[in-house]
């Protein structure tokens, strides 16, 4: 099928009757002002300009400014804790997918309100809600920068049920649990969506970069690129397109696997995607900032330099899990832009 069929495809599913036109059919996005929300909205309006978009704005004057680039946007202005807002929004919407970080609250409100229409049977997917790996690090070993011998790549074919088992203190577990405990308890299907480091500008209006530019703006304080270690610490990434491309190709899937294709898109527990183009350790990362900026040799620095640097300086740079985005692949879908370096210092970006 051609992108184009799969549009017109799923522009006759979408909704509950197939016969309505594209125009009556509505997504809600929150998080839309944000990097990755702003790039999902983007990749959907691209893919799908018929589909109504509502989307959680906090500010009226990002509203407008995003009304002025989506003809197909409509502002529900709030926050993630009004939380009778978002039920009813979701209420009213086809599907939901939630770009705003851990807040449990506010996606179970969501739950809530999609849990008015669910249909008989096994739960039919419903949401994407964007999570992260480092539910993934054990901070139980000690960091050190370096690959673990006993390491190994996490699939979310055989490793799925295990990720939503991980102790709930670790960051993301928690709060994976509890949405998913809370979409079984109320009939809906959940996709849980975790991409590894994200390259690349954005595609959205607002935000076109991350938070990724702090190791350059540290490199260039020090005077030379640095590890934790060996540098052998390896993170999967993927683009921040690509993210959008995938999350958008979900609620394709999602949508066009009504109840004679259930289960086609695992929902729930059986419902975390990991999003990966490629691995890329610490050391390859500094390295190729030391020589765009001609600083010459990559500095080994202990954890301690690392954490007075930044509270967060020993999981950003010592810390790493590869991951295999085996459920996606399965569904078939690939990965477009795939040289990290490109993405990383492309538009003339300081991305690392």
């Amino acid at each position: 099928m051609t992108t184009t069929e799969r549009i017109d495809h799923l522009d006759s599913r979408l909704g509950p009757d197939p016969k309505t036109p594209p125009t009556s059919h509505c997504v809600f996005l929150t998080g839309v002002t944000g990097f990755v929300g702003g790039t999902i909205l983007s990749c959907l309006s691209k893919a799908h300009p018929n589909v109504r978009v509502k989307a959680l704005i906090r500010q009226e004057g990002d509203a407008k400014e995003l009304q002025s680039v989506y003809s197909n946007l409509t502002p529900i202005i709030g926050d993630l804790s009004s939380l009778s807002l978002l039920t009813s929004t979701a209420a009213e919407a086809d599907f939901v997918i939630h770009m705003g970080g851990d807040n449990v609250p506010a996606v179970c409100a969501m739950i809530d309100g999609l849990a008015s229409r669910t249909t008989t049977g096994s739960p039919l997917p419903r949401l994407i809600s964007l999570t992260g790996p480092r539910s993934l690090i054990d901070l139980s070993n000690p960091i050190t920068g370096n690959l673990r011998a006993s390491s190994r790549p996490w699939s979310d074919v055989t490793d799925g049920h295990a990720i939503l088992a991980l102790p709930k203190d670790r960051m993301h577990a928690g709060a994976d649990q509890t949405i998913i405990a809370h979409s079984v308890a109320k009939g809906v299907g959940t996709i849980l969506v975790s991409p590894g480091q994200l390259w690349g500008r954005g595609k959205g209006h607002l935000k076109k970069e991350s938070n990724a530019a702090f190791y350059y703006t540290t490199v260039k304080s020090r005077g030379r690129a640095f590890v934790i270690g060996d540098g052998t610490a390896t993170w999967s990434w993927t683009s921040i397109g690509d993210l959008g491309d995938a999350v958008v190709f979900l609620m394709e899937q999602a949508l066009m696997s009504g109840s004679e294709r259930r289960g086609r898109v695992g929902v729930n527990q059986d419902g975390y995607y990991f999003v990966r183009t490629g691995d890329l350790s610490m050391m390859e990362r500094a390295k190729a900032v030391s020589e765009r900026l001609g600083l010459g040799v990559v500095e080994s620095i202990p954890v301690g330099t690392a954490k007075e640097i930044h509270p967060f300086g020993p999981i950003m740079w010592g810390c790493g899990e590869r991951t295999r985005a085996d459920k996606l692949a399965k569904l078939g879908w690939r990965p477009k832009e795939t040289d990290w370096r490109v993405l990383m210092e492309g538009e003339g970006g300081e991305r690392a």
